[in-house]
């Protein structure tokens, strides 16, 4: 229901209908005049600042910054999964309200993440007549992939689908999407527990992976498509943790991003590595933890998450947090390198 008015006040926001024209909550109502929109973002350092020792207490790991980034548009705030630029200096993120936003990224001589730029692009997903969200309701993404071929996937929650946006351009989700199938059972999912994490394997393979419900030890439902085919597997949850994102490492492994939240104070965040993933109809992905994020580095509800791995073999984690568009949370950037 908060999130639901929030959507509603963006939407009747004098600033907001300036720039993207009315709301589609009339039958005819009109639609952006320009989408995307140039806005301004601003950002800082926080927490460990470079040359500052940190001790993760997993070897494989180098923690490389994060960053608070805050921008004056009423729909700035609740990212819910990113994309990464091959070069590592853009970014792409989806929001759960039903935008997108696209910048750049800044780093430190010695490449720490120290910011990003403060001009952005900021835009509305459209449904499949080409025409921005009415509700909320209809409006929920959650998940964020490459396509196979070209374009970007998208997944919603609470009306399950995923869409494919392909307007030709780089890190871009404007014009309307196609239909992309689904796997058998993905429609039954629970509102809140729907697809969070899409990714393009190797081969062009999509993996997809819902958040799950609350029933303490129940495992996530999860499926693969091959050859334009879906089989459906299972993704192993600890209590309390549920997969909110997931990305691609060296040699065909699968990183996951987890999330437990059971009331104030409890929030943990940990990243896990499924190694040599069973990708046959039943199987069960198992992922073992690498590294709960500690109390030493800034902690939110960390929800979106991509790798970039270097010609020299270097791979770059990037999470992005959703604030929830409360004044109590952020919007943090936080980036690790995995060694080799």
């Amino acid at each position: 229901m908060k999130k639901i008015t929030i959507f509603l006040t963006i939407l009747i926001c004098v600033s907001f209908l300036m720039i993207f024209g009315a709301s589609t909550k009339l039958k005819n109502a009109e639609q952006p005049v320009a989408n995307p929109i140039e806005i301004k973002l601003s950002s800082k350092p926080i927490g460990p600042l470079e040359g500052e020792i940190v001790d993760l207490n997993v070897s494989q790991l180098k923690y490389m910054g994060a960053i608070i980034i805050d921008g004056t548009h009423p729909a700035f705030g609740g990212f819910s999964d990113l994309i990464v630029s091959d070069s590592r200096d853009s970014f792409l993120t989806i929001t759960d309200m039903g935008f997108w936003l696209r910048g750049k990224l800044l780093y430190s001589k010695k490449g720490q993440l120290i910011g990003v730029s403060t001009e952005a692009e900021l835009g509305q997903l459209l449904n499949l007549k080409g025409e921005t969200f009415a509700i909320k309701y209809n409006a929920d993404a959650e998940a964020l992939s490459r396509a196979p071929g070209s374009g970007y996937l998208v997944a919603y929650e609470r009306v399950h689908r995923i869409n494919h946006y392909n307007s030709g351009k780089e890190l871009d989700l404007s014009g309307p999407p196609t239909k992309v199938s689904l796997p058998q059972g993905m429609d039954k999912l629970s509102n809140n527990g729907g697809i969070e994490s899409l990714l393009l394997l190797p081969n062009d393979r999509l993996l997809a992976i819902a958040e799950g419900d609350n029933i303490f030890g129940s495992n996530s439902f999860a499926a693969i498509k091959n050859d334009g085919n879906w089989i459906n597997l299972e993704y192993e949850r600890v209590p309390d943790f549920r997969p909110t994102s997931a990305a691609n490492l060296p040699n065909r492994n699968i990183l996951t991003l987890e999330r437990s939240y059971t009331g104030p104070g409890s929030l943990q965040i940990r990243l896990c590595v499924i190694n040599n993933p069973p990708l046959k109809s039943g199987s069960k992905l198992i992922p073992k933890e690498l590294l709960r994020i500690p109390k030493s580095l800034p902690l939110d509800n960390f929800e979106g998450l991509d790798t970039v791995t270097n010609e020299d073999g270097r791979t770059f984690i990037y999470i992005i947090s959703d604030d929830n568009f409360s004044p109590l949370q952020q919007t943090i950037l936080m980036m690790f390198e995995l060694k080799k």
